[in-house]
């Protein structure tokens, strides 16, 4: 073989080498670059979760804290989860001798039979409420893994607002009524809580290395933000609560409709629901939305707006109440001037403060029950405020053959088949305080994240026309004459224009007649209009039981300086 041989033969052994070392290279390459990325991947994607799952293999999870979101009132005021509680939290592997019994006897104030009982399961953590605070009892109960933790309560206590905010099933932790019902899904959205424990090979918790508490990302719990005044709740529900009354109230700011404060009675609490289950006193239905009565004489308003409106009755015309009126063959319904043989001749505005029904039931013959059904549906009867309240009920609207006949007597002065919820009255009332325009009203406002980041914000109705402003100052007018000279004197507030109407409905509740006192009025305070609808369930007249309930509320407000 020549030398030239022995070169080519070299050269083809270097290119081959070559071509190894780099199809080399590129794999060594191409799996550093696999590898680098499934770190990355690991510890940039995947990372939270693996380190979730690595957690769960010494952690526990406990339902101890942030189960729910807050509700809060329209200045965030918190109205659930005011109260922290501390309470000691014992895992599974903890010995409960003698000793660990006894210190525990002294913190939680449970004889130490009591708390055998308790602790019996071994299965899960055990959650003990700290009732005697004695910081050396406690030390000593954390060297032995024991530990305590901070927990928020999810009701403190007050029942205020408690028709409102509704109430939990705690073993589900699932909503059942109000507005813990209604968005049980955005309060517990991201509200997993993991309570985490070091624990050696055989399970044993590690003395002194203490828990740790996982939380979800704030920025993804969602929370409600009401329209509700705490304050102004809490006066609502002291006034009325004075007279042990069963019935509700409604608070509105007129100029937005919002809801400001809303009572039933009589009350429940959120945390011995059981207690109510089989009651017949209604405790646990908001009266303000998902119960409805019949209006009485407050519907005069609505009979009255039609008449105006309409142009067929005018404001000097006068009509002659006898103090009765025949309809048909044997019906007779009497107005309560009746004993004094009838108010005599009265104009509409005369007979609107002295809340006559015999002029109301001409008034509405010469209207016609069409005109009148058709007025009330404008005002918003018959339907659905809206407020996102689980089953708020729509009413009852009489049909247009009820009021062909006879029945138009009833509807003229609010009696027969007629039934509105207190909200329904407040909402009407407001569209005579704002000039005929109908605001709508909001329970809700927003919904916003632990960190405070608005998430949802939620609009108010549309705002429409109602009937004429001309109209609405007529009645605003008629009354102010029923609060200064009428029915409604107990309302009357020195220095302060009070418009009101009251009104005294019968029915039937357990097969017994009864009378359910009404008040539905408005007043300028420093800072709003607002509006006020009272009910007080069967105590007879609206002038005499309810207007001194609108008339003492009205006073905080402007005290406080509303």
């Amino acid at each position: 073989m020549s030398v030239k041989d022995n070169k080519d033969k070299s050269e083809k052994g270097l290119k081959k080498l070559r071509k190894r070392l780099t199809i080399m290279f590129t794999l060594v390459t191409v799996i550093l670059i696999c590898l680098i990325g499934r770190l990355c991947y690991i510890q940039i994607i995947k990372g939270n979760d693996l380190r979730q799952m690595a957690v769960k293999q010494w952690s526990e999870t406990v339902s101890i804290v942030d189960k729910r979101g807050k509700i809060y009132d329209r200045n965030y005021i918190p109205l659930t989860s005011r109260v922290k509680e501390d309470y000691i939290i014992i895992h599974p592997s903890i010995k409960l001798n003698d000793k660990v019994l006894n210190l525990l006897s002294i913190s939680t104030k449970l004889d130490v039979e009591t708390l055998k009982k308790v602790l019996s399961k071994k299965d899960r953590y055990k959650k003990l409420l700290i009732k005697y605070y004695d910081i050396d009892i406690l030390r000593e109960l954390l060297s032995m893994g024991i530990q305590t933790v901070e927990i928020t309560k999810r009701y403190d206590g007050s029942k205020l607002a408690s028709h409102i905010i509704g109430y939990i099933k705690e073993s589900e932790n699932a909503g059942m009524s109000g507005l813990e019902k209604y968005f049980d899904t955005e309060l517990t959205k991201d509200r997993g809580t993991v309570i985490s424990v070091v624990k050696d090979a055989k399970n044993r918790i590690i003395p002194g290395f203490g828990y740790a508490v996982y939380k979800e990302d704030d920025n993804k719990k969602e929370n409600i933000v009401t329209t509700i005044d705490y304050n102004i709740q809490k006066i609502s529900e002291k006034e009325f609560d004075k007279y042990n009354f069963d019935g509700s109230v409604v608070v509105l700011d007129s100029k937005s409709g919002d809801i400001l404060a809303m009572v039933s009675r009589p009350n429940f609490d959120p945390d011995n629901v059981a207690n109510y289950l089989n009651s017949n006193n209604m405790e646990l239905y908001n009266k303000a939305v998902q119960i409805s009565f019949p209006p009485g004489s407050i519907f005069k308003i609505i009979v009255a707006a039609a008449a105006i409106e309409k142009k067929l009755v005018d404001m000097q015309q006068n009509f002659y109440c006898k103090g009765y009126e025949k309809l048909g063959k044997d019906i007779i319904i009497k107005c309560h001037s009746y004993e004094k043989g009838g108010h005599g001749n009265l104009n509409l505005k005369q007979a609107f403060a002295a809340s006559c029904n015999s002029v109301f039931i001409q008034i509405g013959q010469i209207l016609g029950g069409e005109e009148i059904l058709n007025m009330a549906k404008k005002f918003g009867l018959g339907k659905k405020t809206g407020i996102k309240i689980d089953k708020e009920t729509e009413g009852v609207l009489p049909t247009e053959d009820y009021v062909k006949g006879a029945g138009i007597g009833n509807i003229s002065i609010g009696q027969g088949c007629l039934e509105v919820t207190p909200l329904q009255v407040a909402k009407f009332t407001n569209i005579i305080a704002n000039n005929g325009v109908d605001v709508g009203v909001r329970l809700v406002k927003e919904i916003i994240s632990d960190n405070g980041k608005i998430k949802k914000k939620f609009k108010k109705d549309s705002i429409n026309r109602v009937i004429s402003s001309d109209t609405a100052q007529k009645i605003k007018d008629m009354m102010i004459q029923t609060v200064e000279e009428g029915t409604g004197r107990s309302a009357k507030i020195d220095d302060i224009e009070v418009a009101g109407k009251t009104g005294s409905a019968e029915t039937v509740v357990g097969g017994q007649k009864t009378v359910h006192a009404w008040f539905t009025g408005f007043f300028d305070g420093k800072k709003s209009r607002y509006v006020i609808t009272i009910i007080a369930e069967r105590k007879g007249s609206g002038g005499k039981f309810a207007a001194p309930i609108f008339k003492n509320i009205a006073k905080r407000l402007i005290e406080m300086g509303y």
